[in-house]
C-alpha cells in the first residue's frame, strides 16, 4: 500500500498546503521530494482537490510512478544521452526568493523585485563560475540538469530577511538582497527580496520551513 513520505508532508503542511493536497502532490510526483510536490501544486491547481482525500483508484493508478527529478517539459523529445549526468555533477541545486511580506507590495511590484533578485544573483553566479572555471559548476548544473528550479517564499520582515541572509553567508551560499530605490510603493532602501542559491539540501536547511508565496 502506497504511503506518503511524512517528512515531505510536514514540510508541505508548513507551507500552508493542506494534507489532502500534499498527499496527492506526492503521489503524482513519485514521493520524490517536497520541492517537486510543491511545484506540482502550482502547476496543476485544477487537480489538487483539497476537499477530497486520496482514493484507492488514484493510488492504484499512480503509486508506481518513479521519483521525479524535473517536472519541466522543456527537454521532452531530446535524446536520452542529453540526460546523462556528468561525473562532476553534485546537485540538485535550486534558487529561492524570500519576499518581505511586511511591506505589503502589490503583485506587479513583487514580480519586479523578484526579477531584480534573480538577475542580481545570476550575475554573481556567473562571475563566481568564471573565476572557478569548473567543468560542471553549480550554475551550469542548475541550468543544464536541474531544470533551473526556483521557488518564491514568504518572509516576515526586513529583520527576517537579514537573519536568513546571515545564515546563507555562514553556510557559504551565494545570495543577493534587493534594496529598492523607493520610486513606488515602498520607502527608499527597503529590503524587498532575498535570493539564495545552492544545493537543494543546504538551501532547505535555511528556507525549508517557510510558506510558499
Amino acid at each position: 500500500m502506497w504511503k506518503p513520505n511524512e517528512d515531505f508532508v510536514s514540510i508541505l503542511l508548513s507551507m500552508g498546503i493542506s494534507r489532502n493536497v500534499a498527499e496527492r502532490a506526492l503521489l503524482n510526483t513519485g514521493n520524490s521530494s517536497a520541492e517537486m510536490a510543491a511545484a506540482w501544486v502550482f502547476d496543476h491547481p485544477d487537480r489538487t482537490l483539497p476537499e477530497l482525500p486520496l482514493t484507492a483508484d488514484e493510488i492504484a493508478n499512480l503509486s508506481d510512478l518513479p521519483p521525479q527529478e524535473n517536472m519541466s517539459d522543456e527537454n521532452c523529445g531530446e535524446d536520452e544521452e542529453d540526460d546523462v549526468l556528468p561525473e562532476a555533477y553534485d546537485g540538485p541545486y535550486k534558487m529561492v526568493f524570500v519576499v518581505n511580506t511586511e511591506l505589503g507590495m502589490g503583485v506587479g511590484k513583487i514580480a519586479a523585485q523578484v526579477a531584480h533578485a534573480a538577475l542580481g544573483l545570476h550575475r554573481a553566479l556567473i562571475d563566481k563560475e568564471m573565476e572557478e572555471n569548473e567543468e560542471c559548476g553549480p550554475l551550469t548544473c542548475w541550468e543544464d540538469y536541474d531544470g533551473e528550479r526556483k521557488i518564491a517564499l514568504k518572509g516576515e520582515s526586513k529583520e527576517h530577511l537579514l537573519d536568513l541572509l546571515k545564515q546563507a553567508k555562514e553556510a557559504g551560499l551565494c545570495h543577493y538582497l534587493v534594496s529598492d530605490a523607493g520610486h513606488t510603493q515602498v520607502a527608499p532602501g527597503s529590503n524587498t527580496v532575498l535570493s539564495i542559491f545552492g544545493k537543494e539540501s543546504e538551501v532547505n536547511q535555511i528556507t525549508g520551513k517557510l510558506k510558499l508565496l
